[in-house]
């Protein structure tokens, strides 16, 4: 076996398997198949998502004293886990491989698991919330640099919406299941725990199972390395507006359109029976499943299209706010399908304009602002709620996505050609290409 490598003007050496070009893609081993990284990486992606832990991690740590108001303290630990660690993980990543360190956030989810077990107080939540953090920003930032490079580097004709909207899918799959851990609480925690933690176990094992093309070998200068990549990630931010603007709308829909969250809350103010609130999550995710399975069938729609569809989301949104009854869910059934397809789109026409040497960075801006995005609308659905209904969280919702889709296709239009094609790299060489194949490894 031998390596090719390429060191890129910010001292990151990337290494190359050039064993899996030898023979071209067509030749190319089992062991660097399209097939098996997809199965590999899928299979990350649901047991990170199975967590039987997660309908009742809350109700066993107020059995054990946290009151309401702790409980929102440790989950703003676990978003401040992941704030603060989504720069930092990008150089890390670099500096030990991809492959390690997601690896490693399993690991240190399955030990947070564990310790709340033996150890249920208060100071050992905090901490384990924070682990959980950590592993959250590695899963969004990693993991999305390595599936899209991977795939860009093995395949030129498999879409990356179309593994993009799989994976969506499997993790959808792995939450759903998820919920059967209030089930086994009948048999006690310590068997929701062991389980939890043989899913974190099958996560490790796919994840050794991987094997990487595309792989950074180490940083040649470490001297402000964290820096000097932030900087040129902003650079780059800063130099392409296009960037700036896909990521705004990205985000934004994302998080102007969520309420998971309130679906049993919102199940119960229409009036649904508490024994059957449960059908209300239940059919917005098999709406964003529907929505998400299709989302590669549109690749052709031009941006201005996507733009329009964020404001037919916002009048759904306004329709169900105003038939706020059973027959109202149908309007938000649709609104979430469109809005999974939208969300995939608009991701994959973000990471196609971001430069590979500097992907794992904006991914973390991507993440943050995400992050921040979604603790805004968490404080206006809140407001909204206490001061009327959630009737009225939902009509400022809808406003917010009218909004921003006048504001897309005002602003949004102008720049939506600027697009990298993601076939090439926006660097200091044009004829470099994402695909380490041909010349490129040579």
């Amino acid at each position: 076996m031998f390596f090719c490598q390429k060191i890129n003007t910010q001292g990151i050496k990337i290494v190359y398997n050039a064993n899996a070009f030898m023979w071209g893609r067509a030749g190319m081993s089992d062991k660097y198949s399209l097939t098996r990284f997809l199965n590999c990486i899928y299979g990350y992606t649901f047991f990170n998502a199975l967590l039987f832990l997660e309908p009742v991690y809350a109700v066993f740590m107020q059995a054990h004293g946290v009151s309401d108001f702790g409980i929102s303290v440790l989950l703003m630990l676990w978003s401040g886990g992941v704030l603060l660690t989504q720069l930092p993980v990008a150089h890390i990543a670099r500096r030990f491989g991809a492959k390690n360190v997601m690896l490693f956030g399993m690991v240190i989810k399955a030990v947070a698991i564990i310790m709340w077990l033996l150890w249920p107080c208060l100071p050992v939540f905090a901490i384990g919330m924070l682990m959980w953090g950590v592993q959250g920003a590695i899963y969004n930032v990693v993991s999305e640099d390595v599936l899209y490079d991977e795939v860009c580097a093995r395949s030129d004709t498999m879409s990356y919406e179309r593994v993009l909207s799989r994976r969506k899918n499997i993790d959808a799959i792995g939450a759903a299941l998820s919920s059967a851990g209030s089930l086994l609480m009948f048999f006690g925690y310590e068997w929701v725990t062991a389980l939890s933690v043989l899913a974190m176990i099958g996560g490790m094992i796919t994840v050794m199972r991987m094997h990487l093309i595309q792989e950074y070998s180490g940083i040649t200068n470490n001297a402000g390395a964290i820096s000097k990549s932030i900087k040129n990630a902003v650079g780059v931010m800063c130099a392409s507006p296009s960037v700036i603007v896909m990521l705004v709308i990205t985000v934004l829909v994302t998080n102007f359109s969520y309420l998971d969250d309130y679906l049993s809350l919102i199940g119960f103010g229409i009036g649904i029976p508490v024994q059957f609130i449960g059908i209300v999550p239940f059919f917005m995710m098999l709406c964003q499943v529907l929505g998400q399975s299709y989302a590669h069938k549109f690749t052709w729609v031009r941006p201005m299209w996507l733009y329009v569809m964020i404001l037919v989301v916002g009048v759904l949104f306004a329709v169900f706010a105003m038939n706020y009854n059973a027959y109202g869910l149908v309007a938000l059934g649709v609104a979430y399908a469109i809005c999974a397809c939208l969300k995939i789109l608009l991701f994959a026409r973000f990471q196609n304009m971001l430069p590979p040497r500097n992907r794992m960075e904006m991914l973390s801006f991507f993440s943050i602002a995400d992050q921040t995005s979604y603790l805004f609308m968490s404080l206006i659905i809140g407001l909204g709620a206490t001061l009327g209904s959630w009737r009225d969280s939902i009509a400022i919702m809808a406003v917010l996505l009218v909004a921003l889709g006048l504001w897309a296709i005002v602003f949004g239009r102008s720049r939506a050609s600027n697009y990298c094609n993601r076939c090439t790299i926006c660097d200091d060489v044009p004829s470099t290409t994402i695909r380490p194949c041909g010349c490129d490894i040579i």
